[in-house]
Protein backbone atom coordinates (compact mmCIF):
# COMPACT_ATOMS: atom_id res chain seq x y z
CA UNK A 1 0.00 0.00 0.00
CA UNK A 2 1.78 3.49 -1.08
CA UNK A 3 1.04 6.31 1.38
CA UNK A 4 1.91 9.83 1.37
CA UNK A 5 3.21 11.72 4.64
CA UNK A 6 2.07 15.06 5.08
CA UNK A 7 2.59 17.51 7.78
CA UNK A 8 -0.47 18.73 10.08
CA UNK A 9 -0.97 22.35 7.83
CA UNK A 10 -1.05 20.60 4.61
CA UNK A 11 -3.69 18.25 5.00
CA UNK A 12 -5.20 20.86 7.01
CA UNK A 13 -5.05 23.28 4.31
CA UNK A 14 -6.63 20.54 1.71
CA UNK A 15 -9.44 19.80 3.79
CA UNK A 16 -10.35 23.59 4.16
CA UNK A 17 -10.08 24.64 0.97
CA UNK A 18 -12.61 21.97 -0.29
CA UNK A 19 -15.02 22.88 2.68
CA UNK A 20 -15.07 26.57 1.29
CA UNK A 21 -16.04 24.97 -2.01
CA UNK A 22 -18.61 23.10 -0.70
CA UNK A 23 -20.48 25.89 1.11
CA UNK A 24 -19.17 25.86 4.98
CA UNK A 25 -18.66 29.64 6.12
CA UNK A 26 -14.97 30.77 6.78
CA UNK A 27 -14.22 30.25 10.60
CA UNK A 28 -16.89 26.78 10.12
CA UNK A 29 -14.18 25.44 7.24
CA UNK A 30 -11.34 25.91 9.74
CA UNK A 31 -12.24 24.26 12.91
CA UNK A 32 -13.79 21.38 10.68
CA UNK A 33 -10.51 21.08 8.56
CA UNK A 34 -8.41 21.16 11.72
CA UNK A 35 -11.32 19.05 13.26
CA UNK A 36 -10.54 15.94 10.71
CA UNK A 37 -6.13 16.62 10.49
CA UNK A 38 -6.55 15.99 14.36
CA UNK A 39 -8.62 12.65 14.43
CA UNK A 40 -5.83 11.50 11.76
CA UNK A 41 -2.80 12.86 13.36
CA UNK A 42 -4.44 10.96 16.67
CA UNK A 43 -4.16 7.81 14.71
CA UNK A 44 -7.92 7.44 13.71
CA UNK A 45 -7.48 8.08 9.75
CA UNK A 46 -10.61 6.09 9.70
CA UNK A 47 -12.40 8.91 10.91
CA UNK A 48 -10.43 11.78 9.92
CA UNK A 49 -8.64 11.59 5.99
CA UNK A 50 -9.98 8.44 5.34
CA UNK A 51 -14.05 9.16 6.08
CA UNK A 52 -13.95 12.76 4.33
CA UNK A 53 -14.82 12.53 0.75
CA UNK A 54 -18.01 10.74 2.84
CA UNK A 55 -18.90 14.08 4.48
CA UNK A 56 -18.86 16.11 1.54
CA UNK A 57 -20.81 13.65 -0.66
CA UNK A 58 -23.50 13.86 1.96
CA UNK A 59 -22.67 17.98 1.27
CA UNK A 60 -23.37 17.30 -2.16
CA UNK A 61 -26.75 14.91 -1.64
CA UNK A 62 -28.16 18.01 1.06
CA UNK A 63 -28.08 15.33 3.94
CA UNK A 64 -25.35 17.77 5.86
CA UNK A 65 -25.86 21.67 5.44
CA UNK A 66 -22.98 23.75 5.53
CA UNK A 67 -24.13 26.44 6.75
CA UNK A 68 -26.43 25.31 9.16
CA UNK A 69 -26.78 25.79 13.04
CA UNK A 70 -27.45 24.10 16.25
CA UNK A 71 -30.50 25.91 18.05
CA UNK A 72 -31.75 25.52 21.57
CA UNK A 73 -35.11 24.06 21.70
CA UNK A 74 -35.71 23.54 25.90
CA UNK A 75 -33.94 23.95 28.88
CA UNK A 76 -34.25 23.58 32.60
CA UNK A 77 -31.23 24.80 34.85
CA UNK A 78 -28.11 22.05 33.47
CA UNK A 79 -30.01 20.41 31.21
CA UNK A 80 -31.23 21.69 27.76
CA UNK A 81 -32.30 19.85 24.35
CA UNK A 82 -31.16 21.54 20.74
CA UNK A 83 -31.62 20.82 17.16
CA UNK A 84 -28.34 20.31 14.92
CA UNK A 85 -30.51 21.22 11.86
CA UNK A 86 -28.48 18.83 9.88
CA UNK A 87 -25.40 20.87 10.44
CA UNK A 88 -21.88 18.91 9.84
CA UNK A 89 -22.06 16.51 13.16
CA UNK A 90 -18.00 17.44 14.05
CA UNK A 91 -19.21 21.45 14.07
CA UNK A 92 -22.48 20.64 16.02
CA UNK A 93 -20.24 18.18 18.35
CA UNK A 94 -18.08 20.82 19.11
CA UNK A 95 -20.31 23.57 20.26
CA UNK A 96 -22.68 21.20 22.40
CA UNK A 97 -19.24 19.92 24.43
CA UNK A 98 -18.69 23.53 25.34
CA UNK A 99 -22.29 24.64 25.78
CA UNK A 100 -21.87 21.05 27.99
CA UNK A 101 -19.21 22.86 30.23
CA UNK A 102 -20.86 26.58 29.90
CA UNK A 103 -23.76 24.52 32.04
CA UNK A 104 -21.02 22.54 34.10
CA UNK A 105 -19.55 25.72 35.01
CA UNK A 106 -23.00 27.23 36.65
CA UNK A 107 -24.81 24.06 37.75
CA UNK A 108 -21.52 21.82 38.52
CA UNK A 109 -23.08 19.28 36.17
CA UNK A 110 -24.12 20.52 32.63
CA UNK A 111 -26.02 18.04 30.12
CA UNK A 112 -26.90 18.85 26.26
CA UNK A 113 -29.21 16.30 24.68
CA UNK A 114 -28.92 16.83 20.79
CA UNK A 115 -31.19 15.92 17.74
CA UNK A 116 -30.97 15.95 13.76
CA UNK A 117 -27.34 15.98 13.75
CA UNK A 118 -24.83 14.07 11.59
CA UNK A 119 -21.96 11.48 11.95
CA UNK A 120 -19.31 13.49 14.76
CA UNK A 121 -16.60 11.64 13.62
CA UNK A 122 -14.16 10.52 16.51
CA UNK A 123 -16.04 10.43 19.05
CA UNK A 124 -13.10 11.31 21.66
CA UNK A 125 -12.03 14.56 20.36
CA UNK A 126 -14.72 16.08 22.62
CA UNK A 127 -13.49 14.16 25.41
CA UNK A 128 -10.15 15.55 24.43
CA UNK A 129 -11.37 19.12 24.64
CA UNK A 130 -13.35 18.34 28.14
CA UNK A 131 -10.68 17.05 30.06
CA UNK A 132 -8.41 19.55 28.59
CA UNK A 133 -10.38 22.26 29.92
CA UNK A 134 -10.86 20.21 33.54
CA UNK A 135 -14.50 18.20 33.13
CA UNK A 136 -14.91 15.09 34.15
CA UNK A 137 -16.86 14.19 30.63
CA UNK A 138 -19.26 11.53 29.05
CA UNK A 139 -20.98 11.70 25.63
CA UNK A 140 -22.34 9.41 23.59
CA UNK A 141 -24.37 8.72 19.67
CA UNK A 142 -26.82 6.22 18.50
CA UNK A 143 -26.04 5.10 14.87
CA UNK A 144 -27.63 3.43 11.90
CA UNK A 145 -28.08 -0.08 12.52
CA UNK A 146 -24.82 -2.28 12.44
CA UNK A 147 -25.07 -4.48 15.00
CA UNK A 148 -27.10 -7.33 15.48
CA UNK A 149 -28.69 -8.05 19.05
CA UNK A 150 -27.81 -11.09 20.82
CA UNK A 151 -29.18 -14.31 19.05
CA UNK A 152 -30.21 -12.43 16.08
CA UNK A 153 -28.74 -12.54 12.84
CA UNK A 154 -29.88 -8.96 11.48
CA UNK A 155 -28.43 -5.47 12.63
CA UNK A 156 -31.12 -4.01 14.41
CA UNK A 157 -29.45 -1.67 17.11
CA UNK A 158 -26.23 0.23 16.29
CA UNK A 159 -22.59 0.75 17.57
CA UNK A 160 -23.45 3.58 19.30
CA UNK A 161 -19.48 5.10 20.58
CA UNK A 162 -19.37 6.63 24.07
CA UNK A 163 -16.72 8.41 25.51
CA UNK A 164 -15.71 8.70 29.27
CA UNK A 165 -12.75 11.00 29.99
CA UNK A 166 -11.08 12.13 33.34
CA UNK A 167 -8.82 15.23 33.45
CA UNK A 168 -4.88 14.80 34.35
CA UNK A 169 -3.33 16.82 32.90
CA UNK A 170 -0.82 16.09 30.79
CA UNK A 171 -2.16 12.37 30.92
CA UNK A 172 -5.30 12.83 30.51
CA UNK A 173 -7.72 9.34 30.61
CA UNK A 174 -9.95 9.20 27.80
CA UNK A 175 -11.49 5.89 26.57
CA UNK A 176 -13.64 6.03 22.84
CA UNK A 177 -15.01 2.84 22.37
CA UNK A 178 -17.87 1.69 19.59
CA UNK A 179 -20.16 -1.05 21.09
CA UNK A 180 -18.58 -3.46 18.04
CA UNK A 181 -15.33 -4.81 19.21
CA UNK A 182 -14.38 -2.84 16.00
CA UNK A 183 -16.07 -0.06 14.58
CA UNK A 184 -16.74 -0.26 10.85
CA UNK A 185 -13.83 2.52 10.13
CA UNK A 186 -11.40 0.00 11.73
CA UNK A 187 -13.09 -2.70 10.01
CA UNK A 188 -12.66 -0.79 6.77
CA UNK A 189 -9.13 0.08 7.22
CA UNK A 190 -8.49 -3.61 7.82
CA UNK A 191 -10.58 -4.56 5.01
CA UNK A 192 -8.98 -2.29 2.47
CA UNK A 193 -5.16 -3.50 3.59
CA UNK A 194 -6.86 -7.09 3.28
CA UNK A 195 -5.29 -7.76 7.22
CA UNK A 196 -6.90 -10.06 9.82
CA UNK A 197 -8.26 -8.39 12.78
CA UNK A 198 -6.24 -9.13 15.64
CA UNK A 199 -9.46 -10.87 17.36
CA UNK A 200 -12.48 -12.28 16.01
CA UNK A 201 -14.62 -9.05 15.30
CA UNK A 202 -17.50 -10.84 14.04
CA UNK A 203 -19.57 -13.76 12.06
CA UNK A 204 -18.77 -14.13 8.03
CA UNK A 205 -21.13 -15.70 5.67
CA UNK A 206 -21.16 -18.77 7.48
CA UNK A 207 -22.14 -17.56 10.96
CA UNK A 208 -18.90 -18.40 12.16
CA UNK A 209 -16.80 -15.78 14.00
CA UNK A 210 -13.64 -14.44 11.65
CA UNK A 211 -11.09 -11.43 12.08
CA UNK A 212 -11.83 -11.23 8.28
CA UNK A 213 -12.65 -7.46 7.94
CA UNK A 214 -14.34 -8.38 4.33
CA UNK A 215 -16.37 -10.22 5.29
CA UNK A 216 -17.72 -8.74 8.57
CA UNK A 217 -19.03 -5.91 6.45
CA UNK A 218 -20.56 -8.21 3.67
CA UNK A 219 -22.97 -9.88 6.43
CA UNK A 220 -22.74 -6.64 8.79
CA UNK A 221 -22.85 -8.75 11.82
CA UNK A 222 -20.34 -6.92 14.28
CA UNK A 223 -19.85 -8.35 17.33
CA UNK A 224 -20.90 -6.71 20.27
CA UNK A 225 -18.61 -5.77 23.56
CA UNK A 226 -19.00 -7.82 26.08
CA UNK A 227 -21.53 -10.07 23.84
CA UNK A 228 -24.70 -9.73 25.09
CA UNK A 229 -24.04 -6.78 27.56
CA UNK A 230 -22.89 -4.75 25.13
CA UNK A 231 -26.24 -5.55 22.46
CA UNK A 232 -27.73 -4.72 25.51
CA UNK A 233 -25.88 -1.60 26.21
CA UNK A 234 -26.76 -0.33 23.04
CA UNK A 235 -29.98 -0.11 22.94
CA UNK A 236 -30.07 2.04 26.10
CA UNK A 237 -28.07 4.36 25.11
CA UNK A 238 -30.14 4.94 21.69
CA UNK A 239 -33.48 5.04 23.99
CA UNK A 240 -31.37 7.35 26.30
CA UNK A 241 -30.64 9.20 23.47
CA UNK A 242 -33.80 9.49 21.60
CA UNK A 243 -35.75 10.20 24.86
CA UNK A 244 -33.91 13.17 26.13
CA UNK A 245 -33.66 14.95 22.70
CA UNK A 246 -37.03 14.46 21.40
CA UNK A 247 -34.64 12.98 18.54
CA UNK A 248 -34.61 9.66 16.52
CA UNK A 249 -33.72 6.16 17.54
CA UNK A 250 -31.71 3.56 15.75
CA UNK A 251 -34.67 2.56 14.30
CA UNK A 252 -35.91 5.76 12.41
CA UNK A 253 -32.48 5.95 11.09
CA UNK A 254 -32.79 2.48 9.53
CA UNK A 255 -35.35 3.85 6.92
CA UNK A 256 -32.54 6.01 5.49
CA UNK A 257 -29.74 4.66 3.20
CA UNK A 258 -27.35 7.06 4.71
CA UNK A 259 -26.21 7.72 8.78
CA UNK A 260 -28.30 11.09 9.33
CA UNK A 261 -30.67 12.35 11.84
CA UNK A 262 -28.49 11.06 15.04
CA UNK A 263 -29.15 11.67 18.43
CA UNK A 264 -26.39 12.31 21.11
CA UNK A 265 -25.65 13.31 24.38
CA UNK A 266 -22.96 15.42 26.08
CA UNK A 267 -22.28 15.48 29.76
CA UNK A 268 -19.71 17.66 31.33
CA UNK A 269 -18.96 17.73 35.11
CA UNK A 270 -16.97 20.42 36.50
CA UNK A 271 -14.35 19.24 38.81
CA UNK A 272 -12.44 22.35 39.87
CA UNK A 273 -15.37 22.84 41.99
CA UNK A 274 -13.27 20.07 43.70
CA UNK A 275 -16.46 18.45 45.07
CA UNK A 276 -14.69 15.23 46.56
CA UNK A 277 -11.77 15.65 49.79
CA UNK A 278 -9.58 13.61 47.56
CA UNK A 279 -6.47 14.76 46.13
CA UNK A 280 -7.76 13.73 42.06
CA UNK A 281 -4.72 13.87 40.35
CA UNK A 282 -2.49 11.70 43.04
CA UNK A 283 -5.56 9.18 43.01
CA UNK A 284 -5.60 9.21 39.19
CA UNK A 285 -1.52 8.76 39.39
CA UNK A 286 -1.44 6.02 41.79
CA UNK A 287 -4.92 4.20 40.36
CA UNK A 288 -2.07 4.03 36.86
CA UNK A 289 0.59 3.02 38.73
CA UNK A 290 -1.92 0.39 39.76
CA UNK A 291 -3.05 -0.97 36.80
CA UNK A 292 -0.05 -1.14 34.97
CA UNK A 293 2.22 -3.02 37.50
CA UNK A 294 0.63 -6.24 36.74
CA UNK A 295 3.18 -8.97 34.92
CA UNK A 296 2.84 -8.60 31.34
CA UNK A 297 1.56 -11.34 28.86
CA UNK A 298 4.08 -10.23 26.26
CA UNK A 299 7.32 -8.01 27.12
CA UNK A 300 6.71 -6.17 23.95
CA UNK A 301 3.46 -4.96 24.54
CA UNK A 302 3.15 -2.83 27.64
CA UNK A 303 -0.44 -2.22 29.27
CA UNK A 304 -1.53 1.07 28.42
CA UNK A 305 -4.06 2.89 29.88
CA UNK A 306 -6.93 4.50 28.14
CA UNK A 307 -5.88 7.38 25.86
CA UNK A 308 -1.74 7.21 26.50
CA UNK A 309 -1.10 5.96 22.50
CA UNK A 310 -3.01 8.56 21.28
CA UNK A 311 -0.39 10.93 23.15
CA UNK A 312 2.85 8.96 21.18
CA UNK A 313 1.30 8.79 18.45
CA UNK A 314 0.24 12.55 17.67
CA UNK A 315 3.80 13.14 19.10
CA UNK A 316 5.33 10.74 16.33
CA UNK A 317 3.03 12.26 13.29
CA UNK A 318 3.95 15.83 14.36
CA UNK A 319 7.21 15.42 14.29
CA UNK A 320 7.47 13.00 11.13
CA UNK A 321 3.97 14.01 9.44
CA UNK A 322 1.05 11.38 8.67
CA UNK A 323 1.04 8.80 6.20
CA UNK A 324 -1.87 8.82 3.87
CA UNK A 325 -2.59 6.47 1.83
CA UNK A 326 -2.15 7.04 -1.77
CA UNK A 327 -5.84 6.28 -3.32
CA UNK A 328 -7.48 7.92 -0.54
CA UNK A 329 -4.99 10.92 -1.08
CA UNK A 330 -5.81 11.63 -4.57
CA UNK A 331 -9.78 11.15 -3.72
CA UNK A 332 -9.62 14.06 -1.64
CA UNK A 333 -7.32 16.04 -4.28
CA UNK A 334 -9.95 15.41 -6.93
CA UNK A 335 -12.91 17.08 -4.93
Amino acid sequence: MIMNRLSFDELSSVFNSILLKHGFLEQDAKLCADIFTENTFCGVASHGVNRFHVIIKMVELGLIKPDAKPTLSNAFNGLEVWDGNYGAGVLNAWQMTDRAMELASNFGIGCVALRNTNHWMRAGAYGWKAAENGFVFICWTNSMPNLPPWGSKEARTGNNPIVFAVPNSPNHVVIDTALSQYSYGKLSTHKRAKKPLPFVGGYDSNGELTTDAAEIYSTFRALPIGLWKGAGLSLLLDLIAAALSGGQTTKDISKTEYETGLSQIFIAIDMKRNLGSTDMNKMIDDTIEYYKSGEVVNENEPVLYPGERVFKVREENMRNGVEVEKEIWERILRL
